[in-house]
């Protein structure tokens, strides 16, 4: 499974709980509210599980599905590939 870099972590609503901030490929902010647990952390950053639904080989962007919705209403989004813990080929 792919995983998606949080620009930033804040305290959720409960201490089992995190608010995961991220930038789509636009540069606009996204949160999303999930349990502390559910992200990774790897080389002091948090990671977001996603999954891939796309990705374009023109552009090399990636569509990406939420684990839920984001407060933004986003249900799926494009990055770049820099914003993922591992680079993902396009198949033709």
């Amino acid at each position: 499974m792919a995983q998606l870099r949080c620009d930033e972590i804040e305290r959720g609503l409960r201490a089992s709980e995190a608010l995961a901030i991220f930038r789509d490929y636009r540069g606009r902010r996204h949160f999303i509210r999930v349990e502390r647990d559910f992200l990774s952390q790897q080389d002091g950053n948090f990671f977001l599980p996603i999954g891939v639904v796309h990705i374009d080989p023109r552009t090399n962007m990636v569509l990406i599905e939420l684990p839920h919705e984001a407060e933004t209403g986003a249900n799926r989004l494009w990055v770049t590939q820099e914003q993922l813990d591992k680079p993902i080929e396009a198949y033709a």
